[in-house]
């Protein structure tokens, strides 16, 4: 088992020339779907570029799609009340929350599968002295190391799903503790709410649930990968935000890896760096060197033998 580890994150993408930032799934989106676009927009508090998308998952705004559909809720003693309206608020609160979980993961599993990846070619970006017998845990869906470094696949693990198997079960969501995620229907006396807001609420539950990334049990499905790292004596995160979302892989990662292993994290300017330098005190690494992903060189990559 070799005793490298290479953690790959989208910013490898990104600096291979390919145009996968979150930023372009959002044009992609609003060209092909503008009503979905509109709809993430009002509906999910993101930023213009979408940065933060899987994190914004957990903070639909509730109050907002329930006001909005509330339209569709008609009182029983209204004069043109008929049983054929029963379910118009529910079938629009199911229109919203579908299109927001299931419609835009569709969406971005079709993007993601029309990436173009080519082999990495001068001037464009220098290419990496990468080891292609080493170990690869890549959070990314595409084919940028079997195609720019002819890495194997029995190197590598596609920790949420790979863009050219139609079978592969592409993961996006947040990182809410199933435990914390609301009940929106855990009241007293739940049975003497309106049936049609109860089913409404129980729509937007399932929403949470569905968009839910399910870390801990990725982990326990991979956990022959994991259980095989005990000899890794380098680590080189390239191109990972170590966002939040994806925590809880790094803190199995650093659980598992000897204390004495020497990681190189890169990063993509000060602001990220500083952001890197904190979550690495959380994580508790202590042999660490950080560079942009440009810097690095076979001396870099060969320092912490």
């Amino acid at each position: 088992m070799s005793e490298r580890l290479y953690i790959i994150g989208n910013g490898f993408d990104i600096y291979h020339g390919i145009p996968s930032r979150y930023s372009d799934f959002k044009n992609y989106v609003k060209n092909v779907d503008s009503c979905l676009h509109d709809r993430i927009e009002e509906h999910l508090p993101i930023d213009e570029q979408w940065n933060e998308l899987e994190a914004a998952f957990a903070d639909l705004d509730v109050d907002h799609i329930t006001d909005e559909a509330g339209q569709f809720l008609m009182p029983y003693s209204a004069e043109d009340w008929s049983d054929s309206g029963h379910h118009d608020y529910q079938y629009e609160l199911d229109n919203i929350v579908s299109d927001l979980s299931q419609g835009l993961k569709s969406l971005f599993c079709e993007w993601i599968r029309g990436l173009n990846i080519k082999p990495v070619r001068q001037p464009f970006c220098k290419p990496l002295p990468i080891d292609t017998q080493a170990i690869f845990l890549t959070f990314n869906y595409t084919q940028t190391l079997q195609i720019t470094y002819q890495v194997e696949d029995k190197n590598i693990l596609h920790i949420h799903g790979k863009s050219e198997d139609d079978d592969s079960d592409i993961v996006l969501g947040h990182s809410w503790n199933p435990e914390d995620i609301p009940d929106f229907n855990d009241i007293p006396d739940p049975e003497d709410r309106d049936i049609r807001i109860r089913e409404g609420y129980e729509l937007i539950n399932n929403y949470f649930r569905g968009t839910f990334k399910p870390s801990s049990t990725i982990i326990q499905s991979n956990r022959f990968f994991f259980n095989n790292l005990k000899n890794v004596r380098q680590v080189f995160v390239l191109g990972h935000s170590l966002a939040n979302v994806d925590m809880e892989y790094f803190e199995v990662l650093v659980r598992d890896l000897q204390d004495s292993a020497d990681w190189v994290i890169t990063f993509y300017g000060d602001d990220e760096l500083e952001r890197h330098r904190q979550t690495v005190r959380q994580l508790g690494i202590k042999r660490v060197r950080f560079c942009a992903m440009h810097e690095l060189d076979g001396d870099i990559m060969n320092a912490c033998q």
